[in-house]
């Protein structure tokens, strides 16, 4: 179920607002939790959740390959 979730939201078939509401949940208060737990590991010394950081990763690769494609059509 979760894991179909996700396929969903990664293939744009679906939103986090949706997948949410399927379970009962507002997607906007699990974001700011997620925002508050993330700053307080923070804060306290902590790594990051792996979900965290694999996103952090991903986000990261992107930026970098649009950076490299914007400079080679310059």
């Amino acid at each position: 179920e979760v894991q179909e979730a996700v396929m969903l939201i990664e293939a744009g078939l679906s939103t986090y607002e949706k997948e949410c509401a399927k379970r009962g949940d507002d997607y906007q208060e699990i974001f700011a939790q997620q925002v508050r737990e993330t700053m307080e590991r923070r804060a306290a010394g902590l790594k990051p959740p792996a979900w965290a950081a694999a996103a952090f990763e991903s986000g990261l690769r992107q930026s970098t390959e649009e950076e490299k494609s914007d400079s080679r059509a310059a």
